[in-house]
């Protein structure tokens, strides 16, 4: 239900004003693609409309999207918890941190051209189905090996899915509504980063100590992983009823198929007959006849020559640079949005053991070593009157959403370039400030302002990249874009608990540089404001 109120508060956002100049501007497509026989795709797509539809696939994608932040976030939240039954040290956290994203990285560039190849409903079902039996066993784990490897193989698994869904979406709109829908799939990452630390709250605080079979025993973070690993099992479920994608059908010579699916858009959208919808040809697009072949090992081959197309002129160039930008903003961001609970889990032991006095960044941030920890007897025990770093981490959520919220308004009005640079620069000033913070509120203000502001051109980048591909090396493109932010995200976790180690100043200088970077390489792109997709 809480879905539903999420998506029809943000309506606003998608629809247009002015519902009969966009039905004048529909008609004008329409007969034009009359006038000129087979219809483009943007035509075709166009003459869909907008409604139930489209509300639907935005829906579905709220499964992909939560899937998402509990695979790669939710374990930042049972650290703190889980450390003395797993014996954790700091270097074990950052590993754990980042080795979901690790099995991403392996597995970027086969996911990529796989998806294009067979298509991506395929990979969306049998690959979320997958992630969940993982994730099943990552909520088992005894020990921090088990758990290591579950993690590691989820995220070997989850990059193809996720890929595949950012791209399935995207090609189901025009052009009018690209940006906003990848605006909007932001706004729903971010209410899910908002109910992740509430599920967290509910249950990690918990003494939960339930025997299984004698086996193992399941504590207040297993619960919390077993209850996150059913959300890629029902998204898998749920994509199985959807059709592939009318722009990839196109792309693969397959326009009968193509335009059954956009009649079905059409009938849903108008409450009209199928048989009324005014396209009746579909222009024959460049075919790369991938996902015609069932054979995988063709698909294999021809995966590879679509390799060596993205990575030579003139593309190579555009990739490089959507590569090292993403690199540079998700290496910043996801830093220190996945060291944010550590952090507020050692402020929290530092006021517990000081009376509930606060002191400034530095002295607090000791506390991370896992010292306070240990008690009098040399017995590991943890803190779980902490409900100070779940209000935390969840006034950094809300802040992400009121920042979608105001640049949903802006970003047509001062462009998607211009408005990734002022906030890449903006978010890397305030993240480095955590730094000078002399208590626990300057430190959520500025992690809640800072990585809010972020997270915007951290979806603006994934729309200019989408735009600056043609289709049959869109999804290969977006892979390769999201490999190297995991690449990023994977380098800076492992690399921080080192940083705590040298210094305070250290890990805020790292974050705040690479965000700053980012502002920088976003200057170099080409203008793609309003382009049709190639």
């Amino acid at each position: 239900m809480d879905e539903f109120a999420s998506l029809a508060s943000i309506t606003d956002i998608i629809k247009p004003k002015g519902s009969a100049g966009v039905e004048r501007e529909e008609h004008k497509l329409i007969g034009s693609s009359k006038s000129q026989g087979p219809a483009t795709f943007e035509d075709a797509i166009t003459a869909t409309g907008f409604g139930k539809y489209n509300f639907l696939l935005l829906f579905c994608i709220i499964f992909p999207c939560a899937i998402q932040i509990a695979e790669t976030t939710g374990i930042s939240y049972i650290l703190p918890i889980a450390e003395c039954d797993l014996n954790l040290s700091l270097e074990d956290k950052g590993i754990l941190n980042g080795v979901t994203f690790a099995g991403m990285i392996l597995s970027g560039l086969f996911w990529g051209y796989l998806i294009d190849a067979l298509g991506r409903k395929q990979i969306i079902v049998y690959g979320y189905l997958t992630t969940g039996f993982f994730s099943l066993i990552a909520a088992c784990s005894s020990n921090k090996f088990l758990l290591i490897i579950a993690k590691f193989a989820a995220g070997v698994v989850l990059n193809g899915p996720f890929s595949a869904s950012t791209a399935h979406i995207v090609e189901f709109h025009s052009s009018k509504y690209r940006g906003k829908i990848n605006m909007i799939r932001g706004t729903i990452t971010s209410f899910a980063n908002l109910l992740l630390p509430v599920l967290a709250w509910l249950i990690l605080p918990r003494k939960i100590d339930i025997s299984v079979f004698g086996i193992f025993e399941l504590r207040s973070w297993n619960v919390f992983m077993l209850i996150t690993a059913f959300g890629p099992i029902i998204s898998g479920c749920l994509y199985s009823f959807l059709p592939d994608s009318p722009k990839f059908l196109m792309s693969n010579g397959r326009n009968r198929e193509a335009l059954a699916v956009m009649k079905k858009i059409y009938a849903m959208n108008t409450g009209k007959p199928e048989e009324t919808f005014p396209i009746k040809h579909l222009a024959e697009e460049t075919i790369q006849n991938l996902a015609s072949t069932k054979d995988l090992t063709l698909a294999l081959k021809s995966g590879y020559a679509e390799m060596r197309t993205i990575f030579h002129l003139p593309h190579g160039k555009n990739l490089a640079l959507v590569s090292l930008n993403a690199f540079s903003l998700v290496l910043s961001l996801n830093t220190i949005r996945l060291w944010l609970p550590g952090i507020f889990q050692s402020i929290n032991d530092y006021q517990m053991n000081h009376n509930g006095s606060s002191s400034d960044m530095c002295t607090m941030l000791d506390f991370m070593n896992g010292a306070a920890n240990v008690s009098s007897t040399g017995s590991c025990n943890v803190n779980l009157d902490n409900i100070s770093v779940y209000v935390n981490t969840f006034m950094v959520a809300a802040a992400r959403i009121l920042a979608f919220f105001i640049a949903g308004m802006f970003v047509q009005m001062v462009g998607t370039k211009k408005l990734t640079i002022l906030l890449c620069f903006f978010s890397s000033t305030l993240l480095f400030c955590i730094y000078f913070a002399k208590n626990a509120l300057f430190v959520t203000i500025l992690s809640a302002a800072g990585s809010a502001i972020g997270s915007v051109p951290e979806i603006l980048l994934i729309t200019m990249t989408l735009e600056l591909f043609p289709t049959t090396l869109r999804t290969m493109a977006l892979s390769v874009h999201l490999m190297a932010g995991r690449l990023g995200t994977l380098i800076g976790n492992v690399t921080f608990p080192y940083l705590v180690h040298l210094g305070c100043l250290p890990p805020f200088l790292f974050i705040g540089l690479f965000g700053f970077t980012c502002g920088m390489l976003s200057s170099l792109y080409p203008s793609i404001e309003n382009k049709p997709l190639v």
